[in-house]
């Protein structure tokens, strides 16, 4: 199974939000990480045929999706990052008009349905009004809508917004076991969701890859670059001012210890780099990390 990407670019007016994409993909799960405006919905949204490209081509298989028209989307699985749903329908009922819509058998929806809910932690409230819900069991419907049907490409938008710790890792392991015959593309910007499951990290930054590499090649780009930093609470400002400073906690009655990265520790204790830690030292301040805020 393989999807190809050709020379893909899209502006929207005078802004360039894709710029000569071009990308293989295989079975396994892609990140996609970059900033707002980096390109990643307009990219999945040309994939899904939601949107068109100015140019470029998107073969399945060697074979043109625009030439395979209704038969390629039958095998795409899309999670948008703001889905729509009929607030009055049940879980179940949604699902069952979403499997109608697949063109699943009729005999197949109901074992189907239940498959999916039962993966997603929404056996219990299957027959409770959408229109009840939080959030987060939105969110797990919502993933639950895109997985239905076996799709053999599966495309989440923030799939792990509004879901507690629990419900993360529940929903990462969902995506992990049915990856392994599928091409899985996640954008999100909880880097740590992707870090330990993602095959391949794509890196975008104003509509063009600016990295791509396994997860475990990028952290290992971070080694001596992150730091720990013990400080008083007044002295925050200026190391703020010397450092990119992404995490800090509370050490004692007045002291905090900073996590920094920086190419020179001199002073400072060598850390263990993560996912995050490369995607802040790439993007700089273009997103507010986990941990930053004063614990």
């Amino acid at each position: 199974m393989e999807l190809k990407l050709q020379n893909i670019s899209k502006s929207y007016g005078k802004n360039k939000a894709l710029s000569d994409f071009s990308m293989t993909f295989t079975p396994g799960i892609y990140a996609l990480l970059g900033p707002n405006g980096s390109g990643k919905s307009t990219l999945m949204n040309i994939i899904t045929d939601n949107l068109r490209a100015d140019t470029g081509e998107i073969l399945y298989n060697g074979e043109p999706v625009r030439k395979l028209g209704v038969h390629f989307r039958e095998k795409i699985g899309f999670m948008p990052q703001y889905p729509g749903f009929y607030t009055n329908f049940s879980a179940r009922d949604f699902l069952c008009y979403i499997a109608c819509l697949k063109d699943i058998p009729r005999k197949e929806i109901r074992a189907a349905v239940e498959d999916v809910l039962c993966a997603v932690e929404l056996s219990d409230v299957a027959g409770q009004r959408i229109g009840t819900f939080s959030g987060g069991m939105k969110q797990r419907l919502a993933l639950a809508q895109a997985t239905l049907g076996d799709p053999e490409i599966i495309i989440l938008d923030e799939p792990t917004a509004g879901l507690d710790p629990k419900q993360r890792i529940a929903v990462r392991n969902y995506i992990s076991s049915i990856a392994l015959k599928k091409i899985v593309m996640i954008a999100t910007h909880v880097v740590s969701d992707v870090e330990f499951i993602a095959k391949e990290v794509i890196m975008l930054k104003k509509g063009v890859i600016t990295d791509q590499a396994p997860p475990c090649e990028l952290i290992a780009n971070m080694a001596g670059k992150v730091w720990g930093l013990r400080c008083k609470e007044s002295e925050i400002p200026f190391y703020e001012q010397r450092f990119q400073v992404v995490g800090i906690s509370k050490a004692g009655e007045d002291t905090v210890e900073l996590r920094v990265i920086s190419d020179t520790g001199e002073g400072m204790t060598a850390l263990s780099p993560t996912l995050e830690d490369y995607y802040l030292y790439v993007f700089g301040g273009q997103c507010q990390p986990a941990g930053s805020a004063l614990r």
